[in-house]
């Protein structure tokens, strides 16, 4: 029920959520976290008011059943998502993405994966002149397959107890080798430098950013950012699951020079440089030396190589447990599922 103090209460009806509901699930697990949010918000504010179209996204001029659904998940949803550890997606403003920033659902003129967006109008259209009954039983089979996908998103991982120095080099660098847009070796880095700061006690505080998240956005020069004990930072990191390039490195100088912090070490995490930007970038690197600031290209491997020879044998357990809790951060069920399945598969120690 949407009440209307901004606040939801559910009834458990009938079946917990163990049995799968394809047509439902798909929708609920999609790739397009905008469609995860559109499910919920649109159904239930159709619920909370039957004026309202399922199809519409936005107020309008004399469009029938238009509303402000932004404002509506905003307010209903988010704080209900936050409750139930985040499940949707953690977007903290999810109508603001250009997929939901059209009038209606059933326009997909500006949209990609046309065919899931499809799936997503199939599945609300029949409901647009339904009974209140029939609406609400449909949102709890939303409602089951949310609890089936947060089932799914528990993970505890099968983190060894000792693991020698091969084998974590080996875990560590199979995890990134399948295509993620740049999470899993996002995630590998912001561990990796979490556990070095620790560890040889270069930092005291390690942040890291999402993927695809805008530098200027966020206010961080880099995707992973060191900080000493006044505040200040040390260290930048770049990750990028590419050769560097030349132009690469120029960005990296750029918005070093627009940090407001005394920022003077730059560091790619890349799996190497590209061989014909390699003399341009030498020169450039030669070059933001001499004007402060030390630019550096390592692999994690090679971090990872150096690094856990000389802390304790206990830091690569820590480093292992690192990763995942930053899966878990991210929220991305497919890696987290895969560095679960890794864990499990790999013969550890």
């Amino acid at each position: 029920n949407a009440t209307g103090n901004g606040r939801i209460r559910f009834r458990r009806v009938g079946d917990p959520g163990t049995n799968p509901d394809p047509e439902v699930d798909t929708l609920a697990n999609s790739d397009v976290s905008s469609i995860r949010y559109a499910l919920v918000t649109q159904m239930l504010g159709k619920i909370a008011d039957p004026a309202r179209s399922l199809m519409a996204l936005q107020l309008g001029e004399a469009v029938e059943g238009a509303w402000d659904a932004r404002s509506f998940a905003t307010a209903v949803v988010l704080p209900w998502e936050r409750d139930n550890q985040q499940v949707i997606g953690r977007s903290p403003d999810p109508y603001v993405s250009k997929p939901l920033r059209r009038p209606r659902l059933d326009d997909d003129t500006s949209v990609r994966s046309k065919a899931a967006w499809g799936a997503l109008v199939s599945f609300l259209a029949p409901l647009e002149a339904a009974s209140a009954e029939e609406l609400q039983h449909a949102f709890m089979r939303v409602l089951r397959a949310l609890v089936r996908r947060l089932a799914q998103q528990s993970f505890s991982y099968p983190i060894p107890q000792r693991i020698n120095q091969a084998r974590l080099e080996n875990v560590v660098v199979s995890f990134p080798r399948e295509p993620s847009g740049g999470l899993r070796p996002l995630a590998v880095s912001a561990a990796l430098f979490r556990t070095l700061g620790e560890g040889f006690r270069l930092f005291s505080e390690v942040r890291s950013q999402g993927v695809n998240e805008a530098d200027a956005a966020s206010g961080m020069p880099g995707d992973v950012m060191c900080y000493d004990r006044e505040g200040r930072i040390r260290l930048a990191v770049e990750v990028k699951d590419a050769r560097l390039t030349l132009a690469h490195v120029q960005e990296a100088g750029w918005k070093a020079r627009r940090s407001s912090d005394d920022l003077s070490n730059f560091l790619f995490a890349v799996p190497g440089i590209q061989e014909r930007d390699s003399a341009g970038i030498e020169d450039l690197t030669h070059r933001n030396w001499a004007e402060g600031l030390n630019l550096y290209a390592v692999t994690i491997p090679a971090l990872i190589g150096v690094a856990f020879v000389l802390l304790e044998e206990s830091w690569r357990v820590r480093f292992l447990r690192g990763i995942g809790n930053e899966l878990d951060e991210r929220g991305n069920q497919p890696a987290r599922q895969a560095w679960d399945d890794l864990l499990r598969r790999e013969e550890l120690p």
